[in-house]
């Protein structure tokens, strides 16, 4: 390398490293969602976590205001900004290798793409912007794409007037399961487009609004990748959330998979999805037509906190989308419930959950769930569901939890059991064929020192198809200072 090189490369790296801001996002984090949801069931704080990316802003704000009244309470409190803190080093680095590549349905925040991987992030921002640059490489992948190499999880964004507006690659997730979402979960690789979403939940200040209470809404626009059906196939989407109590939250989300290569792209074609006037036919030969120019999913989620009412950690949530509607409501539903609990033994906070999917048609195996006649490869990117990692026609039982040893070590486990894919539909490139699968996975979490994150992971899983579906993985991530 010559010299001049060699000194920008060393003031680009200098420059990076001398202004320290936290990003703007925080990403998809196991870890983290279960400490923002434990101190909400606590009644520490209040903020809303069924919408991802979330603003680390309004995560800033709801720490200001927290009720503390206990050293483990504080202990939590200490974590999150453990978290949040780990966004301010301008260069950061990730490794990680398995035995085998891990097939069980993924989960919040999981990122089962590789076998393999390692990455280097490049972080620069102020309090009005943020630049974030994720650079990957993987070997042995299991979400398959055209080269190793890719940016996935990569963003610009500024904000204006409590707005941020992002253009990136960034893993979205839109509702309050643990272990799926119905519509927008983070199964497949992100989808690259825009997204705008409120820097701080706060309530309208209007006395005819204010009793809202504090919401958000995350607006995205965005491109499939690799859908070979119909290339460049769009997605547009919007998510509403509302806490008119602090004890319940409310959220409804919509989806349309429009446009692409042969299909309307007229003004008239985007307005009548708009409007739900777009179902008059569901025969392929429609495609063409701008009364039949989209596939859409809608419907709604909420989640109850009994600490206000009843004065215990418990909380109860639901989803239902719905692959059709039927007089302006969403029809054909696939259905998610769950319930979970948030406390401390010997001064150590711990979290477990019990969760059921059924992404069947109102319970029905037909064929319809996450397909359509026009897009013929379904709600689907690389082949791998936009919405719940089992794929559409599929049902799920999971029972997990987590628990902080101290600062430095956290456990999580999992236990579930799937039936997926009963009329091996190839479009799920995620379960290929008719199987059933029954998993234990745990994950124990070491932080050495400071940012400093040593992960490792070990699952058996038995499914008719692979029989054995047992590994180990490591990973580490840590800072990089120069």
């Amino acid at each position: 390398m010559r010299l001049h090189h060699k000194i920008i490369l060393i003031s680009a790296i200098n420059f990076l490293s001398s202004t320290i801001h936290a990003q703007a996002f925080l990403m998809n984090d196991n870890n983290l969602r279960s400490d923002l949801n434990w101190l909400n069931q606590q009644g520490v704080i209040q903020v809303s976590t069924s919408t991802w990316p979330l603003s680390k802003d309004e995560i800033i704000q709801a720490l200001k205001n927290a009720k503390v009244v206990d050293n483990t309470q504080q202990k939590v409190i200490d974590a999150v900004q453990q978290k949040i803190s780990e966004g301010t080093a301008p260069i950061s680095a990730t490794i990680g290798t398995s035995t085998t590549q891990n097939k069980l349905p993924s989960s919040f925040g999981d990122s089962n793409t590789a076998q393999s991987k390692a990455g280097l992030t490049l972080q620069q921002s102020s309090d009005n912007w943020d630049a974030h640059l994720q650079l990957n490489l993987e070997a042995n992948q299991r979400v398959r794409t055209n080269s190793p190499f890719n940016m996935n999880g990569s963003y610009i964004a500024g904000k204006v007037w409590n707005q941020w507006l992002s253009f990136g690659n960034t893993p979205v997730w839109w509702g309050p399961g643990h272990d799926g979402s119905l519509i927008r979960g983070d199964a497949t690789r992100p989808m690259p487009g825009f997204t705008v979403q409120r820097a701080e939940q706060k309530a309208f200040e209007n006395k005819w609004l204010s009793w809202i209470g504090p919401w958000q809404y995350q607006v995205f626009a965005g491109q499939f990748q690799h859908y070979t059906a119909i290339p460049d196939t769009k997605l547009l989407g919007m998510r509403v959330t509302v806490q008119p109590f602090q004890s319940l939250e409310l959220g409804a989300s919509r989806v349309l998979q429009i446009g692409g290569r042969g299909q309307p792209d007229s003004f008239k074609a985007y307005w009548n999805a708009m409007i739900g006037n777009d179902n008059s036919c569901q025969d392929a030969n429609c495609d063409a037509n701008a009364e039949n120019a989209s596939n859409q999913l809608a419907g709604f989620d909420a989640r109850l906190n009994l600490k206000p009412l009843l004065n215990i950690p418990v909380g109860v949530y639901g989803q239902m989308i719905g692959e059709d509607e039927s007089g302006k409501l969403p029809a054909k539903n696939l259905y998610l419930a769950g319930i979970d609990y948030s406390s401390s033994i010997y001064d150590k906070p711990y979290q477990f959950y019990v969760e059921w999917a059924n992404t069947k048609t109102d319970g029905v195996v037909k064929g319809y769930s996450y397909t359509h006649h026009q897009y013929t490869a379904g709600y689907y990117q690389y082949g791998f569901p936009v919405g719940h990692g089992i794929g559409g026609d599929g049902e799920m039982y999971s029972l997990g939890g987590n628990l902080q040893l101290d600062a430095m070590n956290r456990l999580d486990g999992k236990l579930l059991y799937a039936e997926v894919n009963p009329w091996s539909d190839k479009i799920n490139n995620a379960y290929p064929n008719k199987d059933t699968i029954r998993a234990l996975a745990l994950t124990w979490d070491h932080q050495f020192k400071p940012n400093y994150h040593l992960e490792f992971k070990g699952w058996l899983g038995h499914s008719h198809v692979y029989n054995g579906d047992s590994g180990i993985s490591l990973a580490l991530k840590l800072p990089i200072n120069f």
